[in-house]
């Protein structure tokens, strides 16, 4: 068995709805704190896929994520790079 740290970075590719929620997440932040700036969307990779902390993708989605939702925040695959993963006890 492998044990993944929610530290670690997973890739995840964000739909519009995935985008909305993360601009309102940063809206609702930036009223308390002005200086952050306006929302930029995550930078993307050439295949769609932005890089984000498996504990930031549960925390910001995880409402979001449940059967028979038709307006998920990214696709249903989430990858992890094999070195990802810590070596088995």
């Amino acid at each position: 068995m492998k044990t993944l740290n929610i530290n670690s970075q997973v890739r995840i590719k964000l739909t519009p709805c995935g985008i909305e929620k993360l601009k309102r997440k940063h809206e609702e932040l930036r009223s308390f704190y002005p200086s952050i700036g306006k929302f930029t969307p995550p930078k993307a990779d050439k295949d769609g896929y932005c890089e984000m902390q498996l504990w930031a993708v549960m925390k910001i989605f995880g409402e979001d994520i449940y059967d028979g939702n038709m307006n998920l925040p990214f696709e249903t695959n989430i990858q992890i790079d094999d070195a990802k993963f810590e070596p088995e006890d």
